[in-house]
């Protein structure tokens, strides 16, 4: 198994959060994570769209596994997120990428598609490496 196989097989059965919140990475690869969230009456606004809280922690959560695929454990240092369109469906995927990578921090970029393709938001989420030295 891979080094990103089994980051994926430990994300997908170990983490928490992300189950708690039916987030599942769907393809990993050097700097990109794509991951399937499933749509819930919990994950909706008074609206009945999508939370943006709920698209929020997508968007973390991809960027910040794509920042780990570089090398190194992160957290979410800050967020800036565009809601494009009401989230409506069945389930979103998310694809995020990482645009630029030092030693201590990495910049992501996130898009967010409804389960017809169409983007619902994009986001730019800054991942802090946890080592001091930075990221391996």
């Amino acid at each position: 198994m891979t080094e990103l196989e089994e980051l994926k097989r430990r994300v997908n059965a170990d983490d928490g959060y992300m189950h708690y919140n039916g987030i599942e990475v769907t393809d990993l690869a050097p700097g990109y994570c794509e991951a399937r969230a499933a749509m819930g009456p919990e994950k909706r606004n008074p609206h009945g769209m999508a939370h943006g809280g709920f698209l929020f922690t997508l968007c973390d959560s991809v960027g910040g596994i794509a920042a780990t695929t570089t090398g190194g454990n992160v957290v979410g240092r800050t967020g800036d997120i565009h809601f494009l369109r009401p989230g409506q469906g069945a389930y979103f995927t998310a694809r995020g990428r990482v645009t630029q990578a030092g030693r201590h921090m990495a910049l992501c970029r996130v898009d967010v598609f409804d389960e017809t393709e169409m983007l619902v938001a994009t986001a730019d989420v800054e991942m802090f490496f946890l080592t001091e030295e930075g990221r391996d």
